[in-house]
């Protein structure tokens, strides 16, 4: 897990608007799975990993319960997306834990049950900026190689032999279809690094004005902000994703906001999620109503 060194200065981009609309939105909580890392290979490379960092393996909770790979889980998301995934040029992973089993890889898994031969690549060690970081990096390659549909995965695992400083409450995924006409709107990523704690208020609100965001557009925030606190002069609704799952949570409660959505409510969203271990600060817009 990477720290952000204190006073580091702020490194501002400019909002990235996401080159195709989201067309669906996806979110499911997983049950305990079917896979085990308590076997003689898993035992030696957890080991020798938790050796290589000064950290104390839990043969305990490899002996426990089976988890679920990310490959089981984008698998099940992609068929809770589309029935017609023929179409995706382009899938992204994005996760901050690792995968449960270092042999199955869900980039591997994606490539085989996504017919045509799709671009898949995965997003890591970007701690809870990596869904934000993805969308980036998938707009960069739908502009270069003009796909016309591509697939957003995000997902979180919690069954780790050591520990990890963080809570992880289970496991859990997000799945985002975009595509020339989709439904659900269009997205604009703003995202900042090096902001400290004391910082967010500022760079929030400095992020929602360049979005054109009013006080009134209800938000998404991540476990650790405070409406009251963080976003200062906000006035509209706001909903905290759970704790415990750290890239999954906020597009989870982002896809149960917009089911929920009745006709005529306020059309556009706005997701807030502010990493205190990296330092940063990814605020992304919904827009249902833009062309």
């Amino acid at each position: 897990m990477a720290a952000q060194a204190a006073g580091a200065p702020s490194a501002r981009r400019a909002p990235y608007r996401f080159p195709l609309r989201l067309d669906t939105v996806v979110h499911r909580e997983f049950p305990a799975g079917n896979v085990r890392i308590d076997d003689a290979f898993s035992r030696r490379h957890f080991a020798d990993l938790t050796a290589l960092y000064g950290v104390e393996a839990r043969p305990e909770v490899a002996e426990g319960p089976a988890g679920n790979t990310f490959a089981d889980m984008a698998a099940a998301l992609l068929a809770d997306l589309t029935d017609e995934p023929a179409d995706i040029g382009l899938a992204v992973v994005a996760h901050t834990t690792p995968d449960l089993d270092c042999r199955r890889a869900a980039v591997t898994c994606l490539s085989e049950v996504i017919p045509g031969r799709p671009l898949v690549f995965t997003v890591a060690d970007c701690g809870s900026a990596a869904p934000f970081v993805a969308l980036e990096a998938a707009g960069a390659y739908i502009e270069r190689h003009g796909h016309r549909a591509a697939a957003v995965f995000v997902l979180d695992q919690a069954t780790l032999p050591y520990r990890t400083g963080r809570y992880l409450a289970g496991d859990a995924g997000a799945a985002l279809l975009f595509t020339p006409t989709g439904r659900a709107g269009s997205l604009t990523v703003r995202r900042t690094s090096g902001v400290a704690a004391d910082d967010v208020p500022a760079a929030v609100r400095a992020s929602l004005d360049e979005l054109g965001c009013d006080p009134e557009v209800p938000a998404v925030l991540s476990p650790g902000l405070r409406a009251a606190r963080d976003l200062p002069g906000h006035r509209g609704p706001t909903v905290s994703a759970p704790d415990g799952f750290p890239v999954s949570g906020v597009l989870g409660a982002l896809a149960a906001e917009i089911g929920c959505a009745a006709p005529g409510r306020e059309s556009r969203r706005v997701v807030v999620d502010h990493d205190p271990d990296t330092a940063e600060l990814s605020v992304c817009l919904l827009d249902q109503g833009a062309p």
